[in-house]
């Protein structure tokens, strides 16, 4: 992964990297989404461009079709905008502008809580073991949530129950 152009992240996704632990839908997903934490963990002036659709992180997910997110069936894609959009909206971000992820990180723990989660995830299948809820209050206070994974110790749990 390269910053010679920005990474573009999901809205919704700048909160579940805060729990990523190297699961996820696919091992090539699991791959791709690695690599992109230790860039964000190695250099937090990375640029980031959020947006409301697939991204840099969806390009390697087995569930993206055409017609974008089908982890829930055909139209499963915009419940997944709706939920970008609203994140992007309580942090403040406009679709398609490009921060540093220290930036981002800044303004999750000043807007964010664990709490908040429950309203903003719904159902999603890894909100229950509570990886993001833990990682926005290691950032909260002042603990760098994110580390460096290492592809070779990363769970091989592909269940494709979500991307933590």
């Amino acid at each position: 992964m390269t910053a010679s152009r920005p990474i573009t992240i999901r809205g919704h996704t700048l909160l579940c990297l805060q729990g990523f632990r190297g699961k996820g839908y696919s091992p090539d997903f699991v791959e791709n989404l690695i690599e992109i934490n230790n860039t964000l963990v190695e250099n937090g002036d990375v640029p980031v461009r959020i947006m409301a659709m697939p991204d840099d992180i969806c390009l390697a997910c087995p569930n993206l079709k055409m017609n974008g997110c089908n982890l829930k069936g055909p139209g499963f894609e915009a419940s997944m905008r709706s939920q970008d959009r609203h994140v992007m909206s309580l942090l403040d971000i406009q679709e398609g502008e490009t921060l540093s992820w220290n930036e981002i990180l800044e303004r999750i723990g000043d807007r964010m809580s664990g709490e908040m989660l429950p309203s903003i995830c719904g159902d999603c299948p890894w909100l229950p073991l509570g990886y993001c809820q833990e990682g926005i209050r290691q950032l909260k206070s002042g603990k760098k949530a994110m580390a460096l994974i290492d592809l070779n110790m990363a769970s091989k749990d592909w269940n494709g129950g979500g991307a933590v």
